[in-house]
């Protein structure tokens, strides 16, 4: 049986799935993009998701991590947002570091 791991999180893989099908988020893509969003990625996250926590080792874990939706186009670089470029602007330096 595969060890437990922090990383690896099948409700936020199905919050994310069900925050695209609502009808706010479809809504919002609809006025931004001109289209509905289909959401197949974020349903096949959840089945990456569900394979790599039942992976016998870890870097079995992170290869199929690796494939998912998130770690590809969204993951910790606020560059990838898809509100980015849309809704606001990147800066180069944060707000917060103007006075140092």
């Amino acid at each position: 049986m595969a060890e437990e791991d922090d990383d690896i999180s099948v409700s936020n893989s199905f919050d994310a799935w069900a925050r695209c099908m609502s009808s706010r988020y479809q809504r919002d893509r609809l006025y931004r993009y001109g289209n509905f969003e289909p959401c197949s990625a974020q349903w096949k996250d959840i089945g990456i998701v569900m394979k790599a926590k039942w992976a016998r080792t870890k870097e079995e874990k992170e290869d199929l991590l690796n494939q998912t939706f998130y770690r590809k186009n969204l993951g910790g670089d606020q560059s990838k947002s898809p509100t980015a470029g849309v809704i606001w602007e990147l800066k180069e330096k944060p707000s917060w570091e103007y006075g140092k």
